[in-house]
């Protein structure tokens, strides 16, 4: 399980870290949408604002007939009108004029008044069915537009004349529906509304209506770029009675809405009437870096959760390492301790095989020179033999020449007693090693305890190799023929515990003892690796 520890530290750090980005994402996103509804909320008061300025300059020319007991000449309207600055910052308000309220036959006076104001024979226009007629006789700022407006009966056309009927029954300002105004030359066209009040004299009779026409476009866009630019695009549309009709739409709010960003609408009142205003932001693509605080928070916790993952992940290496060195480490003290034994075990053979072969040469021998010089030469030939079997360790050799040498190396030169005999068999490093001290400890119990090379003491080696899978297995017989009954209890001791270890733990095999009247057969079998 402690391996998955990084994996899972990293994935409970990711889910802290992404429920903590969500968590920052959504209060962004809370945030935004609270910023864009007071951008939204200020849009739509401007357009609002802007209207109610506009028709509280309707109001004061109205209070300004009112005061000066009736509507005044071109001249004297004109100079008020000046006053009211409906130029630049006035655009949107097409201007403010005068309609008379006239029964259907009496457009002469109308003509008359135009005439006598603006020195042009005008008939009113169109032609009507109605009662009555309200033809335009002052319009101000005077330009191209307005003055294709003079003389025109507004009351013939249906918008128009139900916004002044309203007027006429409620004594309020009122705004007509959308309509085409009779001012629009082909050039920028766009949809407008006209707002009236009527006019009363002192006994409360109405000679007309105060009005001011409005295009549309114009106004949103004053309103929305003035003083300063509020960066936003809207739709707006008049849904009085729950008919809409379009209004105004700003150039690329398709390419947004819906798409990009969710409008927000907002209703206003305009003179009786309910204008709809969707707004959204005119670049909301610029917005996809309003939330690098939550980019940011992620990445910082994916990059904690990865580090705080690979300092658990060393961590446990570390931990992981010190115990390999502590184990190494006791394996090391453990192994020292078997070689300082084996060393030890290894000078008492010595001692004791050097010992045995002094016996056995002082039996043999009739003189002290004869003895010094058959005991000198048999412990030169055990140097020589320990010095090549020192080497075979670090390489690999035949099983025969390893036998041979353990064998003088116990037994002297000519292995007098001994006899080996079996197929040609290379051994690896780590075998010959172990197989060399196996033989070693035989071959000097043998000395010790069968006195093999003394009178009739024989000794017999002989292998075979048995094919088996996954490796072949080499079976080694060692079988003593003594010259005198083994004392009873057979051998024990370090050199029979180290053998046992030796073929079990070295060689990977098994070794079977059977302890005969004069002597001992061991049965060695291991796999070649």
């Amino acid at each position: 399980m402690k391996r998955y520890l990084p994996a899972a530290a990293f994935v409970a750090t990711s889910l802290i870290g992404l429920v903590l980005t969500l968590v920052l994402f959504q209060t962004e996103r809370i945030a935004d949408q609270r910023r864009f509804d007071v951008l939204a909320h200020e849009a739509v008061d401007r357009i609002r604002a802007r209207v109610e300025q506009r028709k509280a300059l309707l109001t004061a020319t109205l209070s300004y007939f009112e005061a000066n007991g009736g509507p005044l000449n071109r001249p004297e309207f004109q100079i008020f009108v000046q006053g009211l600055d409906l130029t630049d910052e006035g655009r949107g308000m097409q201007g403010i004029g005068f309609a008379r309220l006239l029964h259907t036959g009496e457009e002469a006076a109308a003509s008359a008044e135009l005439l006598r104001n603006y020195g042009r024979a005008q008939q009113v226009w169109p032609d009507t069915a109605e009662d009555w007629r309200a033809p335009i006789v002052l319009l101000e700022p005077q330009d191209e537009r307005n003055a294709r407006a003079l003389g025109f009966d507004m009351y013939s056309e249906d918008k128009r004349r139900q916004a002044m009927r309203r007027a006429l029954d409620t004594g309020t300002l009122q705004a007509s529906a959308p309509v085409e105004l009779v001012q629009e030359n082909g050039v920028d066209p766009q949809t407008g509304f006209l707002l009236y009040v009527p006019y009363r004299d002192a006994q409360g009779q109405t000679l007309g209506f105060v009005y001011a026409p409005f295009r549309i476009g114009n106004l949103h866009r004053m309103a929305l770029d003035h003083p300063t630019g509020l960066g936003v695009l809207v739709d707006s549309w008049d849904v009085t009675g729950g008919q809409p009709v379009p209004l105004y739409r700003s150039d690329g709010y398709d390419q947004v809405a819906g798409r990009l960003q969710t409008p927000v609408t907002r209703q206003i009142d305009v003179g009786g009437r309910t204008w709809a205003i969707s707004v959204v932001e005119a670049v909301p693509a610029t917005r996809t870096l309003a939330h690098w605080r939550s980019f940011i928070l992620g990445t910082v916790s994916l990059l904690f959760a990865a580090a705080l993952a690979v300092s658990i992940r060393n961590q446990m290496r570390a931990v992981e390492a010190r115990r390999e060195v502590q184990r190494v480490s006791q394996q090391a003290i453990a192994d020292k301790d078997l070689l300082l034994q084996e060393m030890k075990h290894r000078i008492k053979n010595s001692i004791a095989r050097i010992l045995a072969m002094a016996r056995q040469t002082a039996a043999h021998s009739d003189t002290l020179d004869a003895f010094s010089a058959s005991f000198s030469a048999r412990l030169q030939a055990m140097a020589n033999a320990q010095d090549l079997l020192t080497r075979s360790r670090w390489q690999k050799a035949a099983l025969a020449d390893l036998l041979t040498q353990e064998l003088e190396q116990v037994f002297g030169a000519g292995l007098e007693g001994a006899q080996i005999d079996g197929p040609a068999v290379v051994l690896g490093e780590k075998a010959t090693h172990a197989l060399g001290l196996v033989v070693h400890e035989l071959a000097t119990n043998a000395l010790k305890y069968a006195r093999i090379g003394e009178g009739r003491a024989r000794l017999e080696v002989r292998w075979r190799i048995e094919a088996a899978r996954p490796a072949d297995v080499l079976c080694l017989l060692w079988s003593e023929d003594g010259p005198d009954p083994l004392p009873a209890g057979g051998r024990s001791g370090f050199g029979t515990r180290l053998i046992d270890a030796t073929v079990r733990g070295e060689l990977n095999g098994t070794i079977e003892r059977r302890f005969g009247e004069r002597g001992l057969t061991v049965e060695v079998r291991f796999p070649l690796a």
